[in-house]
């Protein structure tokens, strides 16, 4: 009886409705085989595989966003990088011409240093490419401490303060500044951590309306606070503001209420102006862009601002001609090939040059956006949509400095600006940016199915002939 009574018990569970019937061995078995992947599991019992799966509904549409996302970041990062390699190289020419003149050997070692390092982030940013998205989420923790330690090194002997922010690393004759690369290693620690909020929103602008538990993002909150307040005791204050930007765009794509995000802007504004008003360098910068909103540029001591604009008024439509710019020249613009780089092109190669950069960061923000929001992955979407606001939000700061929008504070023109570890970081971040689109499932392979460029057009010369 007792044995009657088991079976009818368990025939019972059997028949009785459950959310989701367990597969048995066989069917696991035959799943596999028919797939002929067999899925290897976390700890947690979640499913890895190299590729995310898509709804079969939709699949070709989103392999073809990211396929021709990944072409147009390609393209419009390539160009960029070429572009500042030519205006960096035009913009140390003066000071160049000046010091062999004087006596100096090897003047434009800094422009061959900066082809090295594009060169080198081409290559890491394509080895990146190679890994799967899946490999960052797992390894976050590894990158982020790695970038932390980095960064405590400017804190150490090894440390080299430039105009007041103790920011670089000097390892032998090559400075190196960290904080570019704790920029790409903070983005992936916040979407690694946001990605497991319960009831979060997916990215899709749905958000609570009610005040949330803020034990929730205690994690995010602690990892942004942690990264850029160490980038903040260097007193590097537009790095610290970078940070912030793509920290709270984050964190909005995350779902957070939008009540604390007033708290954080309150926060945010209060320690802004606390952080000027105990700079007096900041605050004379803030100063002077206040007071001469309205004017033209002096004429008694001009600033780097006022440098800039002449740049610009010079430059007219078609600009000057590549090389012929006078606001580069020593004395004049001192950061010419760094952070005032975009003024450089705005002299020799006018207007329609400025609007080409414009246009190439455009494509670099749609392929990327395109990507964050056609990608099945809630960690590839946080991580791409941080990866556009760093990139995009940084270029357009910088040319907001550079035309007099904004009071100056330091930050270069992403793949532009002379700097290895600027280059590197942001052509890695790229590099980051592709491996996601290529995680889904189908898109590496339909490059591979698809003719190399010069195989078509060979063969079309071939059959009209």
């Amino acid at each position: 009886m007792a044995k009657t009574g088991g079976t009818h018990d368990a025939a019972t569970r059997h028949d009785a409705p459950t959310r989701h019937d367990a597969p048995t061995r066989a069917t696991r078995r035959g799943s596999r085989g028919a797939t002929g992947q067999a899925r290897r599991r976390t700890p947690k019992g979640k499913p890895v595989t190299g590729a995310t799966r898509l709804p079969a509904e939709n699949a070709e549409k989103v392999r073809d966003v990211m396929r021709h996302s990944i072409i147009m970041l390609a393209v419009a990062t390539l160009v960029l990088t070429v572009l500042g390699l030519v205006m960096v190289f035009s913009a140390v020419t003066p000071g160049a011409m000046r010091s062999a003149a004087a006596g100096a050997t090897n003047t434009f070692r800094g422009v061959y240093l900066q082809i090295f390092y594009a060169c080198v982030g081409i290559v890491v940013a394509a080895i990146l490419s190679r890994f799967p998205i899946e490999f960052f989420r797992k390894s976050w923790a590894a990158f982020w401490a790695g970038a932390l330690l980095l960064q405590c090194l400017v804190f150490s002997p090894l440390g080299v303060a430039v105009a007041g922010n103790r920011n670089w690393v000097a390892l032998g004759p090559i400075r190196m500044q960290p904080s570019e690369f704790l920029k790409l290693a903070t983005i992936i620690a916040l979407a690694a951590t946001l990605v497991n909020i319960r009831g979060a929103a997916s990215v899709n602008l749905l958000r609570r309306e009610e005040w949330e538990d803020i034990k929730n993002w205690v994690w995010p909150i602690a990892i942004f606070l942690l990264s850029a307040g160490l980038v903040g005791l260097g007193h590097d204050m537009g790095t610290v503001l970078v940070f912030a930007l793509f920290t709270a765009g984050m964190l909005w794509l995350a779902g957070m209420a939008w009540q604390w995000f007033a708290v954080g802007g309150l926060a945010g504004i209060l320690g802004t102006a606390l952080a000027i008003a105990v700079s007096l360098s900041r605050l004379a910068r803030v100063q002077d862009f206040f007071e001469n909103i309205f004017t033209l540029p002096a004429g008694g001591s001009p600033t780097q601002a006022d440098y800039a604009l002449w740049a610009f008024g010079s430059g007219g439509l078609g600009g000057s001609g590549l090389g012929t710019g006078i606001e580069k020249w020593p004395g004049n613009l001192a950061e010419a090939q760094t952070d005032f780089i975009f003024a450089v092109v705005g002299e020799e190669l006018g207007f329609l040059g400025c609007a080409a950069v414009v246009i190439l960061f455009l494509m670099v923000g749609i392929s990327l956006v395109r990507i964050c929001i056609h990608h099945p992955s809630r960690f590839a979407k946080l991580t791409v949509g941080g990866i556009a606001l760093w990139l995009c939000g940084q270029a357009l700061a910088n040319m907001l400095v550079v035309t007099s929008m904004l009071p100056v504070f330091g930050v270069p023109l992403p793949f532009m600006s002379q700097g290895g570890s600027s280059v590197i970081s942001c052509l890695m971040a790229v590099g980051v940016a592709i491996s996601a689109a290529f995680s889904v499932e189908g898109v590496r392979a339909s490059f591979k199915q698809r003719p190399h460029l010069v195989k078509r057009v060979v063969s079309i010369v071939s059959k009209t002939r």
